[in-house]
Formats: structure tokens, C-alpha cells, sequence
């Protein structure tokens, strides 16, 4: 919603928003001031008239209805900060956050850039100080709130609304804030709604400003964001591109982004069936993991009922939920597929070693010499359950030590029923595969999850779920990972690397997930900080990830508060995950990244060729051309009984070379040159010219054959 005339971007909105704290009283104190004054000049004509008396203008926090209430009756597009002051909060926490990290890298990477960052934070504070006091100045309170929204469906008419003792004063905060045109821009307050004041480009714009209905705007909000807390929001609006609402709210320690579905992505909610997550005990807190549940309707649409027997019953017990994780301890990966019955699973081991075995079992893996894959059944034991499981191993690999060294991680992988699922598990040998099971709950997973995923996976309400931790971006694993596999690349430090991880040590996870209510589909993002300013374990956890020495820091926290649902980023952090945190924290990354690239191969082989170009003589220009016959020809068969000993090598050949002067003009003039430029029925394949009959002359063909 931007204008060349009136543009009021979202970094300028913020810097709008100063502390709620400083101005409200002001705001307050300016209104009643205001008041008084016109009730003297009142009194001084005439007595009062309490028929024109104004009503007092609200005072307090804006309700959602209030807000919607200010946007532009059928507008296209709006934007609403309920808390400007709660993002201007965000902002400066995440500019003081950055700082010290970002210089210290900056300075060590690029002194010379070293100057500019500096100067970018200093302009930034001194924003907000001049904000602050503009805001101060002009009576606003922003406590209740900023609107933006456009009148027009071109999107040129944009008008904001926020309170403000006057449209002076409101016209005089824009002119402090630099915005830009401020000198033109029209402010007055705003009708039916005491406090407010709208500014708009010019006064035409301003006279089609009409508000609409606060009521009717929020229950289209709610319909298209079913089950947000709309009265919780600090940001929200909606785009006539897309046909999108959206919303931002801000928990302790983290940020919540909210977009209804748009219509590309409606077909992937509808093959969703939100539900209960059980396979999340699956997934230990602290591990990445991607879960979903799938519509056995929508499957059974596409062609899961057109699986014969007897595989037809295996399918059909498919319970539709899916998880692909991690493990820490031990390091594995995992996929997990829920089965309402696994009995009918059990003689899939068996059945696939009798047809793949004999093709596969004590075979070498190419190029790797010394090496063997076995493929074979074998019996694992999880928990006190014995059952058959197909093994896929190798050995003799030159690498697979420094794997197990530096990842823990075996050249194994199994898959066999277990605890109402298809189990697929791949790092683990032998000793460990057993230990990769469920948990009693999901109890501790859900809770490490940011607060609205929490709440939406205990209702049944979420379809799918992707959950990337990056705590072990800080562990003491990976930056040993990283010395020892580019201590040898020119350019490579180690205080180097470990000041570009320290730029987002306070960051510790970002989650994607999936909600739907009555067939409408929500799409969340979340991230969420290793701690919040708002508790006493927060503000410990944010200056832990400052400190110099990290690792006991971290180390301190997990002693100290071992019921924290962030129990498992303070262990990673400390090290006491070892590598396997690096594994089952990053299984969600190297999913997808398997995935983008199976998809650009797949993309790749999908392909079709390229279409076989083939000139015929009708596409080639009439006129012999020397540069034209060399492209399309390289053999020159036309006129054997011209060849020379000197021009023995036909396609070498042009019409202007190939006729020594020594020939008749019959067969020099361009009129016999002209089938020249046609491609032979031969193509590419040298002719003995000693062998070609004199005076036959060439076949014309369209295309080669």
C-alpha cells in the first residue's frame, strides 16, 4: 500500500511506535487541555450547550473492534498495529541483541565496513530518541493504536489514522518523523471517532475516507484466522493480492506470524487431516522433526484403494500420520509411518530379502574396494520386543570411522514394526537401534514448542508440523565439526567462524506448521530466542548466550532449572548432547534439502530432450551464402568429377573453393551451386568420391533420414 506521494513504510511505522509508558498520560493530559480551552472560549460567548458538547475522546489500550472500526469501508488492503509499542519493543531488543555480535564480526571479516554498521545502529537509536519525542509533542498515545488502509483499489489513496491532540499536531509529528511530503500532507480528526486524527496526501483523499464497521471486519478476521487469538495480536491486516489475512503476535522470548491459507497452497491443506500428534513421542525435546497427518479420504481419492491384495490390508491400517525425526542419543535418523495393526508388517523383512537379497547381499559397493552390503533380516530387540527387521548395512568403507568419530553415526539402516509403526532408522547399529523408541508422552516435546503450536497440538487441531532447533548451531560439536574439516581451506579461522555463529547465538528455533478449522487452513511461523526479558531464566538464558564462555554457562543453566521446557537447548549448548545433538536437531534441514534435491533431478530427467534440429534446404535462404554451406555441410558429395587432389576433403569445402577454375562454367555458375546448400542423405559420413558414379546427381531431401 505504498504511494509516491504518502508512503509510510513498516520501518517508519515502528519508529512511530515509542514507549506507551511516556506518552499515554501525555496524550491523555493534551486531551483534557484541549478540551478545557475550547470550553473557556465557550463560556466567554455564551452559556454552555451540552447538545454540542464532544464526546470525550477513550482513553486505554484500543480493542481489536475499535481498531477495525478505523479501516476504510471496502478498502483493498490495511495494516493495523494494536501494540506499536510492543514491536518498537521487538525492534530495539533485536538491534541491542545484534549489535555486539554483528560489530565483532564485521570488524574482524571487513574493518572497513566497520564504520557504516556502527553508524547504521547509532541513526537507529537516535530514531527511536527522536520518535519518542515527537510522539511526546504531539499528545499521541499509542496505546490505541495506528491504522493504515488505502481507499481505492489502486492502491494510491493510502490514509493512516492514529490519536494525536489535533491534525497540527499530528501534521507536526510527521514533519519531526521526516516523513516524506510532510509539508503537503492533510491531517483532521477523525469523524465519529473522538482522539483520532486521519492524514492523507491531499484533502480529496481525505474526503473519501469513510469508516466502516468494526464488527463485520472482525468476524471476517476471525473466520480467516479461526482459533488465533485475535485480542492477543500486535500486528494485523489484510491483502486483496492473495486474498490473505495475516497477523503477528508477540510471546515472551519469540514471534508468532499468522497467513490464512492462500489459494495455491488450499490443496495441500485439504490433503491434511488435522488430528492428535501420537507419534511425537517419537521425537525427543531438543531434536528436529517434521510430523503431518494425512487425509485417508483424500489418499484413498488419488488411489490407495487400487492396491491389490495381499498388500491391500497393510495399506489399509495406515493410520495417516508421519513423522520424519531425529535422535540425539543415540545419533540416528528416523521415519516413522503409525499402523493401526503391524501384524501384517512382520513378513515384509522376509519377503524382501527373498527377492532383493540374492542381488544385493555380500556384494562391494562400486569403486569402493574392500567393501560389502549386506542385506539380510535380523531380529532387534526395542524395549522387552523382539521383531524382525531388514538390515542394510556396508562395510569396509574407508570413511564410515571419521563418520562415527565426528557425527556418531554407522553405515546401517533398518526398518521393522514396532510400537504401532513402520520404523525406518538409519545411523544406528546394531547396539543402538533398540534404543530409538518411544517416549511415555509427547508431554515434554509439546512444551519446548512455541506457546500457540503447544496449544493448537493438545486441541487436535494442527495437520502438519516442521520444527528445525538451532541450538546446535552453539554447540561445542559442531565447532569442532568445523576446525577439523576446513582447518586446511585457505582463508579458514576459527574466531572467524565462531563470531558468524555468535550473530544468532540468541535465536534457538523456527517452527513452521499448519492448522485447520472448519475446512480453513492457517499457516504459522514461528521463532523463538534462547530466552525472554520477562522472567528471571530468560534474562539468564539471553546473557548465557552473550557470555564469553558459553558452554559453562549453558552448563549452569541446565543444573540450575532441570524442569525447563528449554532444558534440552541448555544441554545442547553445553555440549552434553555430544554430535548426536548436531543429527537429531538438523534431521528436518537434511530432509529437505534431500527433497530439493531429488526434485531438481527428478526436474532434470523429467525433462524432455531437446527437440533434433534439422535444416531443410526450403528453410535455408535461396542465394548461396559462403558462410551459410559451412554451417549445414560439412561432407560435399554434388560434384565428384570436380575433386581435386588439393580439395580430396570434401567437407571442407565452400561453393567458392570447391570449383577450381579448371571446370566448365556449366558447373561453376551459382545456379548448380545451389544444391550445395542442401544436406545429403548421407549426413555426417565421408563419401570416396573414386567410388561415386560422375553426373548423378544428388537426391534432395527435406529431412534426413
Amino acid at each position: 500500500m505504498s504511494n509516491p506521494r504518502f508512503a509510510l513504510p513498516l520501518s517508519t511505522l515502528v519508529l512511530l511506535v515509542a514507549c506507551n509508558q511516556v506518552n499515554s498520560a501525555l496524550s491523555r493530559g493534551g486531551e483534557e487541555k484541549a478540551a478545557d480551552s475550547n470550553t473557556e472560549v465557550v463560556d466567554a460567548k455564551a452559556p454552555p450547550a451540552p447538545a454540542v458538547a464532544a464526546p470525550p475522546a477513550p482513553t486505554g489500550p484500543a480493542s481489536v473492534d475499535e481498531l477495525l472500526g478505523l479501516v476504510h469501508d471496502g478498502a483493498a488492503s490495511y495494516v493495523i498495529f494494536k501494540a506499536p509499542d510492543a514491536l518498537l519493543s521487538l525492534a530495539e531488543t533485536t538491534a541491542s541483541t545484534f549489535e555486539q555480535p554483528l560489530t565483532t564480526l564485521v570488524g574482524a571479516t571487513s574493518p572497513t565496513d566497520l564504520s557504516r554498521l556502527t553508524e547504521s545502529f547509532a541513526l537507529f537509536k537516535h530514531g527511536v530518541a527522536d520518535a519518542k519525542e515527537a510522539l511526546a509533542k504531539s499528545g499521541t498515545d499509542l496505546a490505541r493504536g495506528i491504522v493504515v488502509t488505502s481507499t481505492s483499489l489502486s492502491d494510491d489513496d493510502t490514509v493512516i489514522t492514529f490519536s494525536a491532540s489535533s491534525g497540527e499536531a499530528a501534521k507536526g509529528l510527521l514533519a519531526a518523523l521526516k516523513i516524506p511530503d510532510a509539508a503537503t500532507i492533510e491531517c483532521q480528526p477523525t469523524a465519529a471517532r473522538p482522539g483520532y486524527v486521519t492524514c492523507a496526501k491531499d484533502q480529496a483523499t481525505l474526503a473519501t475516507y469513510k469508516p466502516g464497521d468494526g464488527k463485520a471486519a472482525r468476524t471476517r478476521l476471525g473466520a480467516a484466522l479461526p482459533a488465533v487469538a485475535l485480542d492477543d495480536l500486535a500486528l494485523f491486516g489484510y491483502v486483496t493480492d492473495g486474498d490473505v489475512h495475516f497477523g503477528l503476535d508477540k510471546p515472551a522470548g519469540g514471534a508468532t506470524f499468522h497467513l490464512s491459507a492462500p489459494p495455491d497452497a488450499r490443496e495441500l491443506v485439504t490433503t491434511l487431516a488435522p488430528g492428535p500428534a501420537d507419534l511425537l513421542k517419537f521425537a525427543p525435546a531438543g531434536t528436529g522433526f517434521m510430523w503431518m497427518k494425512l487425509d485417508l479420504d483424500e489418499l484413498k481419492k488419488k488411489g490407495m484403494n487400487d492396491i491389490p491384495p495381499p498388500f491391500s490390508a497393510t495399506v489399509s491400517a495406515f493410520t495417516g500420520e508421519v513423522l520424519f525425526g531425529g535422535s540425539a542419543d543415540p545419533a540416528a535418523l528416523q521415519a516413522r509411518f503409525g499402523f493401526s495393526d503391524t501384524s501384517t508388517l512382520a513378513p515384509l523383512a522376509d519377503l524382501a530379502v527373498a527377492f532383493g537379497g540374492p542381488a544385493i547381499h555380500n556384494k562391494p559397493i562400486p569403486d569402493v574396494p574392500g567393501s560389502k552390503v549386506s542385506f539380510k533380516a535380523e531380529n532387534v530387540e526395542v524395549g522387552a520386543v523382539k521383531v524382525k527387521a531388514l538390515h542394510f548395512g556396508a562395510s569396509g568403507v574407508p570413511q564410515a570411522k571419521t563418520l562415527a568419530d565426528q557425527l556418531g553415526l554407522s553405515l546401517d539402516a533398518w526398518v521393522f514394526p514396532a510400537e504401532g509403526t513402520l520404523a525406518a532408522v538409519v545411523g544406528a547399529d546394531a547396539s543402538k537401534v533398540g534404543l530409538i523408541k518411544a517416549a511415555a508422552s509427547s508431554d515434554a516435546t509439546i512444551a519446548a514448542l512455541p506457546p500457540a503450536l503447544a496449544a493448537s497440538l493438545r486441541a487436535g487441531e494442527v495437520g502438519f508440523v516442521g520444527h528445525v532447533p538451532l541450538d546446535g548451531l552453539q554447540s561445542p560439536a559442531l565447532l569442532k565439526l568445523l576446525d577439523s574439516a576446513l582447518a586446511t581451506v585457505p582463508g579458514y579461522s576459527s574466531a572467524n567462524a565462531r563470531s558468524a555463529l555468535g550473530v544468532v547465538a540468541s535465536l534457538s528455533s523456527t517452527t513452521v506448521w499448519i492448522s485447520e478449522h472448519a475446512n480453513t487452513g492457517v499457516i504459522h511461523f514461528a521463532l523463538q530466542s534462547i530466552g525472554n526479558t520477562t522472567d528471571d531464566e530468560g534474562k539468564e538464558a539471553l546473557a548465557a548466550a552473550a557470555s564469553a564462555d558459553p558452554v559453562k554457562a549453558f552448563a549452569d543453566l541446565a543444573t540450575k532449572y532441570p524442569s525447563s521446557p528449554r532444558l534440552a537447548a541448555y544441554q545442547t549448548r553445553a555440549g552434553q548432547g555430544g554430535a548426536g545433538a548436531l543429527v537429531g536437531g538438523s534431521a528436518p534441514a537434511l530432509l529437505l534439502a534431500a527433497g530439493g534435491m531429488a526434485a531438481f533431478f527428478r526436474s532434470s530427467v523429467d525433462a524432455p530432450p531437446p527437440p533434433v534440429v534439422v535444416e531443410a534446404p526450403v528453410a535455408e535462404p535461396p542465394k548461396p551464402e559462403k558462410t551459410e554451406p559451412a554451417k549445414t555441410e560439412t561432407p560435399k558429395t554434388e560434384t565428384p568429377k570436380t575433386e581435386t587432389p588439393k580439395t580430396e576433403t570434401p567437407k571442407t569445402e565452400t561453393p567458392k573453393t570447391e570449383t577450381p577454375k579448371t571446370e566448365t562454367p556449366k558447373t561453376e555458375t551459382p545456379k548448380t551451386e545451389t544444391p550445395k546448400t542442401e544436406t545429403p542423405k548421407t549426413g555426417g559420413i565421408k563419401i570416396d568420391t573414386t567410388k561415386v558414379e560422375p553426373r548423378v546427381p544428388p537426391k534432395r531431401v527435406g529431412i534426413e533420414k
